[in-house]
């Protein structure tokens, strides 16, 4: 299950201090609820940047990686755990591998479609596919096989 923090029911203190005053402290996060997976998302993000956050928190799920745990200290604000940094590399690659395929960036890069367009077809940000394709070689295997040809 998907929710915007926006939804949620949060005190108004702390949804300000989620959505308002510090926003950019986090981006989303995966709860573990009687057996269903939780994510929540950061609504004040651009859609780009929440598939990006969605994947992530997926990729956290299918890895089984031990859920980050919602703490809510003795004056009610929400405080969030981390996962280890081994853990979030491999949720970026795969949450990356997960929004972008590989096949699909060969197959479209090589009939002559830019980064920014793929991007804006996938609906994600042309920064993360910009790096998608350097972290797969992409550029360099389709310059192979130009060379190649």
């Amino acid at each position: 299950m998907v929710y915007e923090a926006s939804d949620l029911d949060l005190e108004p203190e702390h949804a300000s201090q989620l959505l308002v005053r510090d926003p950019d402290s986090w981006s989303g996060m995966t709860l573990l609820e009687e057996g269903v997976h939780l994510v929540v998302l950061n609504s004040s993000h651009p859609d780009t940047r929440r598939a990006s956050t969605l994947m992530h928190e997926l990729a956290h799920i299918i890895l089984e990686h031990v859920p980050a745990e919602v703490e809510v200290s003795p004056t009610g604000l929400v405080l969030l755990s981390d996962y280890s940094a081994d853990q979030e590399d491999e949720a970026d690659w795969l949450g990356a591998a997960l929004l972008l395929p590989e096949t699909a960036l060969i197959q479209l890069r090589s009939r002559g479609l830019s980064v920014e367009a793929i991007a804006q077809e996938f609906g994600v940000s042309a920064q993360i596919c910009h790096w998608r394709c350097r972290m797969t070689g992409v550029e360099k295997r389709l310059a192979f096989r130009r060379r190649a040809n």
